[in-house]
């Protein structure tokens, strides 16, 4: 699995950052995203360090996943009651985009 486009985004991002279905899914080099791939994805980010939102990623690829990263920092309380709070479909595709806009404030950016 090749993060690396995923990783430069979230280390941009300062921790966190809206990454599409389309790029994860290119990073495990599949051409859908089926379900085991989706779980493939999943696992990748979370051995990498990462944690993501919504806690099911999207089988469509123009959707969107916060993808973070775990531990500390300024928005790690805020990503664990995401994580906790998870969801999929719309909602979770429109929180996923809004926390992304959301957390630059709490950064002080």
């Amino acid at each position: 699995m090749d993060l690396s486009e995923v990783e430069k985004a979230v280390d941009d991002g300062r921790g966190y950052a809206a990454v599409s279905v389309k790029t994860l899914r290119n990073a495990v080099g599949a051409a859908r995203a089926k379900k085991n791939v989706v779980a493939e994805i999943s696992a990748g980010l979370r051995a990498a360090g990462f944690g993501h939102a919504p806690f099911e990623i999207p089988k469509r690829q123009d959707r969107m996943v916060l993808v973070y990263r775990l531990g500390t920092g300024s928005g790690a309380a805020l990503m664990a009651m995401v994580e906790a709070a998870h969801g999929d479909g719309e909602q979770a595709n429109g929180a996923a985009w809004l926390l992304s806009t959301m957390l630059p404030s709490l950064d002080g950016r």
